[in-house]
């Protein structure tokens, strides 16, 4: 790793956080930088929900030297208790950090105690541990960054006390952002679960989960293309809202004609269509990427790459009555419904449902793979194929 980074980094980090709006794309930054600051081989951050503290993301330079997207999620369906008997489960009940210069060599008087079975599954080695609590304005703990095996000269180290001052530091600064990120979360899966009182399929772990096919899906794609980590990570916070929102127009829609699952006459369907322009038309036609992406995904998400799709081509979606146009081909679509729409159906195959069994993750992909080239992208759908493990990852994490 890099030298040291100085005071003023940390506070140019400390900018950055606050300039991101994604609640889930804070959580992985927060840990990235933290773990980079200190110079850590590796590290987790932790959430806490009720008595416990479940594993949120995960980075390690040792066993995942790539950073491969499905590595984040490793362990992320895995839990631990809220008390005082584990490294993390401690500094969450105190809001005390934990400076630990050997994890190995704790003295038996200590109320916590490391567990090696981590260390013991992958052959690795845990040695220097920096934990440190998340606490909120009403000093409840909401989660714990642990970091460890500081290095320098290719060798692990101690962390220094310095290095924990800077961090809790950094975690009082990340709390604040997390804040006023959890309110924009709490906005957008509102309007998530207005549809959801339309139709009880648009549930939110439905919506999370297409939210995070679709930015695994645009990160890779983007990444073939040369685009830069900057323009990536600006972008996926407007990809996992617009993706997550991408049937909010169903609230404007009967619930009559969404219980019908597909089986509808021709009046019928012109109905269903509108729920694409409601939802566009809630998007203001602005400067904004948040506001321009959702538009897109919302209006174009039900498009089709043969152009068989709806709503098509419309001159004026805040127009009534809605004219809808022939559907919109190929490259006609916006990139990010092009994503959405594999995402979309992607989870829709993998789910159950009253009217049917959920497909294996297999069968579903053979199924975009039939219909590469005709319903969708074949070029997304290829890179899609690819991400068997991390798609595995995100449906065990958003169940």
């Amino acid at each position: 790793m890099s030298a040291r980074p100085e005071t003023k980094d940390l506070l140019k980090i400390i900018r950055n956080l606050h300039h991101i709006h994604d609640y889930t794309v804070l959580l992985e930054r927060i840990l990235h930088e933290a773990r980079l600051f200190v110079r850590a081989d590796a590290g987790t951050l932790y959430l806490r929900d009720n008595d416990k503290l479940y594993f949120n993301y995960i980075e390690n330079d040792t066993l995942f030297p790539e950073g491969k997207s499905e590595d984040k999620f490793t362990y992320t369906d895995r839990s631990i208790p809220l008390n005082k008997s584990s490294l993390a489960g401690f500094v969450a009940v105190t809001a005390q950090p934990l400076l630990i210069d050997d994890v190995y060599a704790l003295p038996d008087s200590l109320d916590f105690t490391f567990n090696p079975e981590f260390d013991k599954k992958s052959n690795y080695h845990t040695q220097s541990q920096l934990v440190i609590p998340l606490v909120g304005d009403n000093q409840k703990t909401l989660g714990v960054i642990q970091l460890i095996n500081a290095q320098y000269g290719g060798k692990t180290v101690p962390f220094s006390a310095m290095d924990k001052v800077h961090i809790s530091f950094l975690a009082d600064h990340a709390v604040l952002a997390l804040e006023k990120a959890s309110m924009a979360r709490e906005m957008v899966m509102r309007m998530v679960a207005i549809a959801e009182l339309r139709d009880p399929y648009e549930t939110g772990s439905h919506a999370k989960r297409v939210g995070e096919y679709a930015l695994v899906l645009y990160d890779h794609f983007a990444e073939s293309r040369g685009v830069s980590l900057a323009e990536r990570n600006q972008k996926k916070e407007a990809f996992r809202a617009a993706a997550i929102l991408h049937d909010v127009g169903k609230a404007g829609v009967s619930g009559d004609i969404l219980a019908k699952n597909g089986h509808y006459n021709e009046k019928e369907k012109l109905l269903m269509y509108r729920h694409t322009v409601y939802g566009a038309r809630l998007f203001p036609d602005s400067e904004s990427l948040w506001d321009r992406i959702a538009r897109e995904v919302v209006l174009n998400h039900h498009e089709r790459w043969d152009g068989s799709g709806y709503p098509g081509k419309i001159k004026d979606i805040n127009t009534n009555p809605i004219k809808f146009g022939y559907g919109k081909k190929g490259k006609e679509i916006p990139l990010s419904a092009r994503i959405v729409a594999i995402a979309d159906v992607y989870d829709a195959l993998t789910s159950e449902r009253s009217y049917k069994e959920a497909w294996t993750a297999e069968a579903a992909l053979h199924f975009l793979k039939s219909k590469s080239d005709k319903l969708f992208d074949p070029e997304l759908v290829g890179i899609f194929l690819k991400l068997n493990e991390t798609l595995d990852a995100i449906k065990r994490n958003f169940k």
